[in-house]
Order: C-alpha cells, then structure tokens, then sequence
C-alpha cells in the first residue's frame, strides 16, 4: 500500500463530488481524518498501523452531508473503525482489521470497506452478512489504491455521477452521487472491443473480403420490430459492425432475423405490466449469440432461480436456448448494470475443480465455508464471483468480449470460413488443468 498515493486518490475522488455537486472547490475544507475528528481520533492512534496512520493524516473528511462515493459515505467516525472487528487482533496489540469506509445503506445492515492491518489490503463487504466469505480464507484482498482506481474509474467512464439537486425516478441518490445503468464510453468501449473481435476473426478467414461490412447485428427494421427496449443492448445491435461470417466464439452463432425475434423471455412480463407509456424498468435476458443445443433446469431446481442462470420470474421458464444473453436488469434497482451478461451451458461445468470466478472461488462452492467443494455449474463461466470493490453484479459484457479476443489473438481458438471452429464442447475446457486460466476474466469493477 502506497499511503501518499492513496491519499491522492481519496482526494480527487472528494473533489470531482464536490465540483459534481455545484460547489466551489475554493469552498472545500480540506481538513485530513485526525484534524476532522480531533481528540476522538488521535485516542485511537496508537491502534492503526504506521501506513493507515500516513494516508488517514492525508486525506480529506468534509463531514455527513457529503457522500465520499457512491458506495461508502466516507472514512469511519473513530468510534465506529473497530467495531464487529474485536474479535480478530493481530499478535501485537493493534486491532488487525477495522471498517476504514461505512457503507451506504444500499444493502440490509451495512458495512463498509474493511480494512487489513497486517497486509495493507482491503475488500468491499455492503452487508456485515458477508463477513464468511470474505474472511473465509481464500477470498482475494486487494491494496487500498486498488480500489480506490476502480472507483475513480467508475467516475471518469460515467458509471457514477455526481449531480446537483434532486433527482427523478426511484433510483437512489447518495448527494452528490447517483448510478446509473451505463453510460456512453461504457457503450463506446464494448462496441470497439466487439468490432475488434470481429476484424481478428476476419484476418484469419481464407480468402479475401473487400466488400464494406454493414453496421447493426441485425437489420434496423427487425432490431425495431423486437422488444427490445431503448439503451445499452439496442444500441450496441444496431451500432456494431455486422461480422462476415456465422460463428463469433465455441458453438454460439450470430443472430438472423428469425433467431433475433425468438426471444423466450419477452413474454415473461413484470408485476404489475407497465402501462404503454410507461417507460421499461425491467428488461428480460436478451439472447445475443444462440447455441443450437438447449438448457434444461435441474429438476430439483428453485423456482425462485437460486443457482439458476436468472432469477424469478426468468426461472420459470425451465428450457430454453442456450448461449450467450445480455442479463436481465432492473432499471429501479441501487446498483443498475445494463452491460451485464450471462453464458448459459446446455451442460454443467466445474466439478473438476479447476474453473474459477474471477475472485478465486472454484464453480459452485460455498464461500462462506471454511474449506471449498467444486460442482458443476451451467451459468458461471466468466462471471466475477465476489466483488472487492462495490455490490454484488455480473459479468460484464466488454470483459468477456476481451477474453474471446484474447483467444483469437493468441491463437487458442481456430477460424474457418464459418468463424470460430468447434462447438459447445469446447468450453468444458474451462475446467481442466491446463485451459482454466483462459476462461477467467480479470478483476474490476
């Protein structure tokens, strides 16, 4: 842990909310921990390590009626660094881990970003109910400047906001900032990433192709036609570059106009079906990249969709197309992630142990156990696990799209005429020894 540098990071991310927010930065007290709380804080010094002291008497508190960041409303009060954390010391006589961020209230009894002591590392925990995994003893930490520049990184693409006055609609908003679903560099990036995918795919065709590509998965008319409503996955269909040829990864086929239209889920409506001029809050799983073999529940499977691939009311449906779907989302929701997305298998993987979610944890385990146990899953596949750094979503699609690219530019999946060779068997090799590695995808946010 770098403690000048982190305090640097906590100091811009306090001033962008400020500016955000419509107030003078030459109005910003800038008044570090120990100078905000006074005599309460220099009670507790001798309890922080050498490194945590540094940052703490570097970076800014400007007090209650200003959120630090979305997530967290900002560096504990000293009265409450410790507290659910007494029972874990290090051999010295320093408290080894403490809540060095309070959440916000955006999950059932808060926690905060917790601190540790002895290795300078950090994790997010929005819920004290999480404390099983991430003290389970695999779970990864990460330095404190970790994750503030993911967090710093949400600013700058636009993911979270800060905004001045009130806010419309049911969303959230912890002043100065608000979530919102995606934003626009968010799209950008997932776009360029895929039409890169697609240009790799076509330099290694036989033959050559000269004649200019089309834009839009689909034609204008169908995507119009569809239900698929305005935002992220509209306007990536219509904005991409149409790939020359069937196959964009293992099994799973580009969309036609009649596999477009066959979306199994649009007929699932929410509770209560919105007005027609209501605008849509809640989008079904949106199927991109078909496979032609199908998914079928467990038949001891929860209807609520508990280890399903989707939830309740998607869980319903018990077989349905397998490939890839852009995820169901909940526009209403605190923490709105319209980029998200979600392979199903028609087959389940992992009880090998060897696949792994991008924290670590083997498919199907029980984080909160002590020791793991692997099973097979169907709906894992380069989905993140636990988040380090902020509540609880999926994979995110641009991730995805760069493991695939990856796999082409390093030569680990073949093209044909067709695309990408092979069919869905090959992703069983995400759970042997020597392919799992290239079916993870990296930490972020």
């Amino acid at each position: 842990m770098n403690a000048e540098r982190c305090a640097l990071l906590h100091n811009e991310i306090v001033k962008l909310g400020w500016e955000g927010s419509g107030r003078d930065l030459d109005d910003l007290p800038q008044r570090n921990w120990f100078e905000f709380y006074g005599d309460e804080a220099n009670e507790i010094r001798n309890s922080l390590s050498p490194t945590l002291g540094t940052f703490l008497e570097q970076a800014w508190e400007v007090g209650d009626d200003h959120s630090f960041f979305y997530y967290v409303m900002g560096l504990s009060h000293p009265s409450n660094l410790f507290i659910n954390h007494s029972e874990e010391k290090s051999r010295g006589e320093k408290e080894r881990f403490l809540t060095l961020y309070a959440a916000n209230d955006i999950a059932e009894h808060p926690g905060g970003l917790i601190f540790d002591q002895n290795t300078d590392t950090a994790i997010i925990q929005m819920t004290v109910e999480d404390g099983s995994t991430i003290h389970n003893g695999r779970q990864l930490w990460y330095p404190l400047e970790t994750v503030l520049e993911a967090w710093l990184d949400m600013i700058h693409v636009g993911k979270i906001r800060a905004v001045t006055g009130d806010v419309e609609g049911p969303n959230p908003k912890f002043d100065p900032w608000i979530n919102i679903p995606y934003s626009d560099k968010m799209l950008q990036e997932t776009i360029s990433v895929f039409n890169q995918l697609v240009e790799a795919i076509e330099s290694r065709m036989p033959g050559t192709h000269q004649e200019p590509s089309a834009t839009g998965l689909v034609d204008d008319v169908i995507l119009r036609e569809s239900q698929v409503p305005p935002g992220f996955a509209y306007e990536f269909i219509r904005n991409v570059r149409r790939p020359r040829f069937q196959y964009v990864a293992p099994g799973l086929a580009l969309p036609t106009p009649s596999t477009f239209s066959n979306q199994v889920f649009f007929s699932i409506l929410p509770d209560p079906p919105p007005d027609d001029d209501d605008p849509v809050l809640a989008i079904a799983p949106i199927l991109l990249f078909r496979s032609t073999q199908n998914y079928t529940a467990p038949p001891d499977a929860d209807i609520t969709g508990y280890n399903l691939p989707f939830s309740w009311p998607y869980s319903q449906v018990s077989q349905y197309p397998s490939g890839l779907y852009l995820s169901p989302v909940d526009r209403e929701s605190s923490n709105p992630f319209e980029d998200e997305c979600t392979l199903v298998l028609p087959f389940g993987i992992g009880a090998n142990g060897f696949a792994r979610t991008s924290d670590g944890a083997r498919f199907g385990e029980n984080t909160e156990a002590e020791t793991s146990q692997a099973k097979d899953t169907f709906a894992d596949l380069f989905q993140p696990g636990y988040q380090p750094f902020v509540e609880m979503h999926g994979a995110r699609f641009v991730g995805v799209l760069k493991s695939w690219l990856a796999m082409v530019e390093n030569g680990d999946w073949s093209v044909n005429e067709e695309g990408i060779i092979g069919g869905m068997d090959e992703w069983r090799k995400a759970d042997t020894a020597p392919e799992w590695e290239k079916y993870v995808v990296p930490v972020g946010w």
